[in-house]
């Protein structure tokens, strides 16, 4: 297995940690684990972790407009 690259390994983070924000609050287990408008990994996502319904891609109107209220 051929080792990771700075680049590479901030990149899968970007990846990891920029593509969904939460829009409403989201407990894991029954504890809190995002706020609105905190990064939500996008594993817990694919995963099914944390439903689709509760998060928004960055890029969209949603995901802005919980940032900002936050």
């Amino acid at each position: 297995m051929a080792e990771q690259t700075v680049e590479e390994y901030l990149k899968e983070q970007r990846d990891e940690w920029g593509t969904y924000v939460a829009v409403v609050a989201i407990d894991v287990n029954g504890a809190r684990a995002f706020n609105p408008g905190n990064p939500v990994p996008a594993s817990h996502v694919k995963t099914g972790v944390v439903s689709q319904s509760d998060v928004a891609k960055t890029t969209t109107k949603a995901a802005q407009a919980v940032t900002e209220e936050s």
